[in-house]
Order: structure tokens, then C-alpha cells, then sequence
């Protein structure tokens, strides 16, 4: 695999050309199609795994069969990484959204990688303090607030892979609604409701498969 595919993994980006070229070494590249499971919840933590192509979503199942998505990963992401090190089960399910092309990274060659690059280390605690943070918020997202503030905490989190057009920050929306719903920690009927709502107040715009945020402070208010 070429060292410039695995600089784009946000943890593998700071790193010097030596240390991509062996992760580049160990990388096993797997397609997954559209519906396909890459792992289920409770499985061995065999391996961490990031998006080269598509996309996946994370998410647990609740006693009542209902789906609660963590998070949606897309191309540079990498998923699965608190099973380095600890011996640890899959603490979620991860299933393919879309055909993809994802990388497997082998938690033993990967963590032999580790034990001999400090700089590399320091970027993989970096990077579960920031996964840690994010669940934490999660948590708080469901547990605090309500139905338009779940939704308006959800766009806020798409906010940083979007990029700033004339129109607004514009964010790849082509996720089924049902996953946005599953992802806001609500259902569809209720996040459709809210996004109309976002719109009719100007804090955002849907275009098909675009969704552009036009006045973040607008969204933020219904967090408060």
C-alpha cells in the first residue's frame, strides 16, 4: 500500500516516511459491500481497521432490538482502536454503509510497530483521548438533551468534514435518514421534524444529498 494513503489516517498523519512505510508493510486491504458486517459486538479484537474507500457506521443495539449508531466513519477514519493493547472484545458492531475498501491493521504487527516509535505512541494516545471525548459527548448528547437538540448536535458533528462554500459549511448528507435519526439518538419521523425546523429558522439548508450549515451559532443555541 502506498505511504500516501496511510498519511490521510487522521492517528497516521504526523508520522515520518519509515515508520508509514511499515505500516504501509503490514496493511491487509479488504471490500466490504453495501449492509456487509466488518465485525460484530463481542467478537476478539483482532485488529484495528480504517476507511480507505466508503463508509462505515458503528453502532450497538439495544434489549428492544432498536439500533443506536456511535459514529459514521468515512475515508481517513480509523475505528476499533481500544482493542490495542488490552486483549478486549469488539465493544460495538461496525457494518459497511456503502461498498467499501477498508484497511486492516493486525493488532499484533501493529503493536510491535508501536513499541518501537514513541512519537507514533504519543499520536495514538492523542487520538483515544479525542475518541474518549467524543463518546463522552455522545453520552451527554443523550442523556441531557432533547429530541431538536440531539439533531442540532448531530449536524454540529458533521460541521468538520464539511468545507466552507458561499452557501455555508456544505457536509456530505447522503446517509440514509434513518441512520442520521439512529445516529441523533431518535427517530426518523422526529429528526425529519427537526431538520425542517433547522431549516424554516435558516440554521441550515438540505439540497438532495447536501447539507449546508448556515449559521452554526443558530444550532448551538439548542444545545444550551
Amino acid at each position: 500500500m502506498d505511504t500516501s494513503a496511510i498519511r490521510k489516517i487522521l492517528v497516521f498523519s504526523t508520522l515520518d516516511e519509515d515508520t508509514l512505510a511499515r505500516i504501509a508493510g503490514i496493511v491487509t486491504e479488504r471490500p466490504y459491500k453495501k449492509n456487509t458486517m466488518v465485525f460484530f459486538e463481542g467478537q476478539p479484537g483482532e485488529a484495528v481497521y480504517f476507511v480507505i474507500k466508503g463508509s462505515v457506521k458503528i453502532f450497538k443495539t439495544n434489549a428492544d432490538g432498536r439500533e443506536q449508531i456511535i459514529n459514521i466513519m468515512r475515508e481517513g477514519d480509523a475505528f476499533a482502536e481500544s482493542v490495542l493493547f488490552t486483549g478486549l472484545s469488539y465493544p460495538a458492531c461496525a457494518e459497511a454503509t456503502r461498498d467499501s475498501l477498508i484497511g486492516v491493521l493486525r493488532c499484533e504487527d501493529l503493536e510491535g510497530i508501536i513499541r518501537q516509535n514513541g512519537d507514533m505512541a504519543v499520536s495514538i494516545i492523542n487520538f483515544m483521548g479525542r475518541r474518549l471525548q467524543f463518546v463522552s459527548g455522545q453520552i451527554e448528547n443523550l442523556g441531557l438533551r432533547d429530541a431538536m437538540g440531539r439533531v442540532a448536535n448531530a449536524v454540529i458533528g458533521m460541521a468538520g468534514r464539511g468545507c466552507s462554500t458561499p452557501d455555508g459549511i456544505m457536509v456530505d448528507f447522503a446517509l440514509p435518514r434513518q441512520e442520521f435519526a439512529a445516529l441523533a439518538g431518535t427517530t426518523r419521523e422526529t429528526a425529519t421534524r427537526a431538520l425542517s425546523t433547522l431549516q424554516k429558522e435558516g440554521s441550515v439548508y438540505i439540497d438532495k444529498d447536501k447539507l449546508y450549515i448556515k449559521d452554526i451559532k443558530k444550532l448551538k443555541r439548542w444545545l444550551e
